[in-house]
């Protein structure tokens, strides 16, 4: 391992880990009624890259954007009413990364939809 790789926190990852996440689990999210999509900012020699992950259904739709600083926004709007909640998170573990996926699922579940887990 080259030595600048070797001092790269774990939330340098985590755009990517959100990639392999809905990949992962695209399926299962749309059996759920759940529709989403990821993309990815452009390498263009930003110091920060970021990934970001959207999830909606016919009432709601939840947006993760995570970056490899390891900051992350959560938002989540609600068509009917055009409520609105965003939260700021600094994410440092892959666990991290799956408690912010959870949130924004949980956002926009249907009630009585099973929980998709890590």
């Amino acid at each position: 391992m080259r030595q600048s790789e070797e001092k790269q926190p774990i939330s340098f990852e985590l755009p990517q880990r959100l990639q392999a996440w809905f990949a992962e689990h695209e399926e299962r999210l749309q059996s759920c009624g759940i529709t989403g999509a990821v993309q990815q900012s452009p390498e263009d020699g930003r110091t920060k890259n970021s990934t970001w992950m959207t999830l909606e259904n016919d009432d709601f739709v939840a947006v993760l954007i995570v970056w490899s600083s390891g900051e992350a926004e959560l938002e989540y709007g609600d068509m009917a009413t055009g409520q609105v909640r965003q939260q700021h998170r600094d994410l440092c573990t892959f666990q991290d990364l799956l408690d912010a996926i959870e949130t924004i699922h949980e956002w926009i579940r249907i009630k009585g939809e099973p929980s998709v887990e890590g």
